[in-house]
């Protein structure tokens, strides 16, 4: 599949380099970041990572891609559109995110966001967009609400991928839907 670029204002939303594992690597280590998602990566488990969303890119044509700021060319994190994995949701679009702690509050997953939702309807028009977060991911929540997304409370569910005995287990599910 070919790589995709998507520009706004502030950022560009890309396809994943082999490059980009150091600042993946430190987002993943993050302990602020990794507090509503899971335990903090090792390197070969960020590896992994980085090869899984590639081969996603290269197999499906979209996966969380890198979010990079213009300004100074930094990997702030990754937000982007993929088939989701996950019980209800599975093959399904499912657009996710995760940025650097020291760049919240200033709109950049908002905006790599809606640029990807943009990227979505043009790509998959008519296709429902969905997300998933950990019940305490007030953050993530949030941004979902802004983007017009609206909570399913019947598609709640325990993420098979997170320990039965984790406070990140219990997940909810959001969709949007997308005008034909």
């Amino acid at each position: 599949m070919d790589d995709v670029r998507i520009e706004t204002d502030r950022l560009v939303v890309r396809s994943w380099r082999d490059e980009d594992f150091a600042p993946l690597h430190a987002l993943c280590t993050d302990p602020q970041v990794m507090a509503t998602i899971g335990p903090l990566n090792d390197r070969d488990k960020t590896r992994a990572l980085l090869a899984r969303l590639q081969e996603r890119q290269a197999r499906e044509g979209c996966t969380f891609w890198a979010m990079e700021r213009k300004a100074d060319g930094r990997v702030l994190g990754f937000c982007g559109i993929a088939r989701g994995t996950v019980p209800f949701i599975a093959d399904k679009l499912e657009i996710g995110w995760r940025l650097a702690s020291d760049c919240w509050g200033q709109s950049y997953a908002r905006e790599a966001a809606e640029a990807s939702l943009r990227w979505a309807a043009e790509t998959h028009p008519g296709q429902a967009i969905w997300a998933i977060t950990s019940v305490g991911n007030v953050r993530s929540r949030g941004l979902m609400e802004r983007l017009g997304m609206r909570y399913m409370p019947g598609m709640d569910f325990e993420h098979p991928a997170v320990p039965e005995d984790s406070g990140l287990r219990p997940h909810v599910t959001y969709c949007l839907e997308q005008a034909a």
